[in-house]
């Protein structure tokens, strides 16, 4: 009786530290996969950027693909914001793809920036690793922040930095209302939401 015990205690334990083994080589995978992405995603902007050759072409060497489903989309533009090391691309939202959790989202209201009106970006800011405007803040007048689209670069200045209560919306003073870059994120541990309003100055 003691030995069919021993043996089962024995096969318990082996079980359980075959689950505990599987669940740490699963987790080690995610942190590994999760980081190769990140770099090559970097990689291909990178690239992109350097080798800007005026075709209009999309960037279509990065996918991003939201969990759980077959859904996937290809970068529509990339922002580059060099005061903070910023160089990512950037998605459109729709209802079916929560784009603010793979990349900086264009916001359905959008003109595109060879289009009259304001050209909206969002992402999140704090520590997480979607946390893509987390070093918006330090912008100030200014400086610069390009969008590459299709055959051009457009170079905007930062001309208004100013918070608002986060609601979900924001009205734009009408000054502002034609050919503006806007990034709008949430300030950090608050209820509230930094706007940032760029003006263009030169199509390259």
């Amino acid at each position: 009786m003691q030995r069919k015990e021993k043996i089962k205690v024995n096969l318990t334990k082996m079980i359980g530290f075959s689950l505990l083994l599987i669940g740490i080589i699963f987790i080690l995978y995610c942190i590994l996969n999760s980081y190769i992405q990140k770099t090559l995603d970097d990689h291909n902007i990178e690239s992109y950027i350097k080798n800007y050759n005026n075709k209009g072409n999309q960037v279509n060497n990065t996918k991003l693909e939201k969990s759980n489903s077959n859904f996937k989309t290809k970068y529509v533009a990339i922002l580059n914001i060099p005061k903070i090391s910023l160089k990512k691309g950037l998605v459109m939202a729709t209802k079916n793809f929560k784009s603010i959790n793979y990349s900086i989202s264009i916001d359905k209201n959008s003109k595109f920036p060879n289009e009259q009106g304001n050209f909206i970006l969002y992402a999140h800011a704090g520590n997480s690793k979607i946390s893509y405007f987390k070093n918006l803040d330090k912008l100030e007048n200014n400086d610069e922040a390009l969008v590459y689209y299709l055959d051009k670069i457009y170079s905007y200045k930062v001309i208004k930095k100013y918070e608002i209560e986060k609601t979900g919306y924001f009205s734009l003073n009408e000054q502002y209302s034609s050919h503006n870059l806007i990034l709008i994120t949430c300030v950090h541990k608050t209820n509230k939401q930094l706007i940032i309003i760029c003006a263009l100055e030169k199509i390259y």
